[in-house]
């Protein structure tokens, strides 16, 4: 049942997905506080057209140096690339295109219509190279990122399909390319819209982790419990029964529930001269989730710390203001969000859903800064990868996990994320949400 939920819900994300896609890429929706004119640019006056070359089949290894070859463009990237999934040594390496990071990579050739010219933005850390029948789009002056997305846009793909030749083999030039127009926003809207396109994804990629997580666990339950090495008792039946009716009882809208999560800690933490900012009901709901359900979902690695985009974009914001269970207030020096007229109407719900004592056990953080919120929130979100990982929980494996990622790694160098502010967090997550010392999670 859980599997079946999640390819649903993957699905259904992708199909969410595809339609913000076609609104923010063609304009007809604009990110709030964007409106100026957009501009008819072909892509050969974004930058410089070259042409891959070398690297066949059997020169890709293992190892040496990340490279891209034209058939992976259509088969195993989409949109953008982080990690090339091919090497080739250095001897062949020489005889190959160079590509960096920002470039736009093309396929040149394909077996459909459909496949040629899919595109990607290369956004890894190491130089690569390009095979042949690829066709580098290199010295952008625009977002690489969003430039990737835009390309495998169904109104830029029917452009790329006219200008292909063959039968047999599709092929596209790259003088046929630099013909495609293409509408651009300014540059700071291209950002504005990758970032909530590529948010997306990473909502997506990590349900689809989880599903492939929770098949691997069913796949191994199964053995254990088919061939009797494991039995079933008394107990666990009943606690499946309590389970399931738990279940059955918060089973309810996504959006509404955060909805009423938002006007909850509005009420409780947030007043006209004090208004909860957006920041800080972030880190109050990540924690909330932990304490009630053991797993914050949906909150991603961001340069405060943890965020869940969909609270802003997916609906629940909309939901409080729109019902006036909150609203916008600015006093002299802060800006948040207050308790609106109809906010008594949720406590009903908060209250079923989560208990009277969890309003009680956040007040706990009421008067923390936001750098003390930010250390918690970021560390337990940290230690929740290491486990997800098997690894210890450490100060090491905590710092590891904050430098390994480009938005985080910087907080490193700020004094709230020294060593003995680290080791202080991870005990008092392991107070908070029962962190065990030492012991990864199986």
């Amino acid at each position: 049942g859980l599997l079946g939920a999640l390819d649903a819900l993957i699905a259904k994300n992708r199909a969410i997905k595809q339609a913000t896609m076609q609104q923010l890429l063609t304009g007809k929706t604009r990110l709030p506080g964007f409106s100026e004119k957009w501009e008819t640019r072909r892509l050969g006056g974004l930058g410089t057209f070259l042409k891959g070359r070398g690297i066949k089949r059997e020169d890709v290894s293992d190892t040496g140096f990340p490279c891209i070859r034209y058939g992976e463009l259509y088969t195993r990237y989409e949109n953008y690339i982080l990690n090339a999934i091919a090497r080739i040594p250095s001897s062949i390496a020489e005889l190959a295109l160079p590509i960096k990071t920002g470039d736009l990579l093309f396929a040149g050739s394909g077996e459909t219509s459909e496949e040629i010219g899919r595109c990607a933005a290369y956004l890894g850390d190491e130089s690569a190279f390009a095979g042949g029948d690829v066709v580098v789009l290199t010295y952008l002056d625009q977002n690489s990122l969003y430039l990737g997305y835009l390309m495998n846009n169904p109104t830029v793909a029917r452009q790329k399909t006219r200008m292909s030749q063959g039968d047999a083999v599709v092929h596209i030039s790259a003088r046929s390319l630099a013909q495609i127009e293409i509408d651009l926003p300014p540059v700071e809207e291209q950002t504005a819209i990758a970032a909530v396109l590529s948010n997306m994804d990473a909502e997506i990629a990590a349900l689809e982790r989880r599903r492939d997580k929770t098949r691997a666990l069913k796949q191994g339950m199964m053995q254990q419990l088919l061939t009797g090495k494991i039995r079933l008792v008394e107990s666990v039946e009943t606690t499946t029964r309590r389970a399931s009716a738990t279940s059955t009882e918060r089973k309810h809208n996504w959006q509404f529930n955060e909805a009423v999560v938002i006007a909850a800690l509005t009420k409780h933490f947030g007043d006209e001269k004090y208004p909860l900012s957006r920041t800080r009901y972030t880190k109050l709901s990540y924690l909330l989730h932990r304490h009630s359900e053991g797993r914050a979902e949906g909150y991603l690695k961001k340069a405060a710390g943890p965020y869940n985009p969909s609270t802003r974009y997916g609906g629940p914001e909309k939901i409080a203001l729109t019902n006036d269970y909150v609203r916008r207030h600015k006093s002299d020096k802060y800006s948040g969000f207050i308790a609106g007229e109809n906010i008594e109407q949720t406590e009903s719900y908060f209250a079923k859903w989560y208990g009277e004592d969890c309003l009680k056990w956040l007040n706990q953080f009421r008067y923390g800064t936001r750098d003390d919120l930010e250390l918690l929130t970021t560390v337990d979100l940290a230690i929740e990868e290491l486990r997800e990982a098997g690894k210890a929980i450490s100060v090491e494996g905590v710092r590891k996990v904050i430098h390994s990622d480009q938005e985080w790694n910087a907080k490193l160098n700020r004094p709230v994320f020294s060593n003995t502010n680290i080791t202080r967090a991870i005990e008092k997550c392991r107070r908070l949400f029962g962190v065990r010392d030492e012991r990864p999670k199986t």
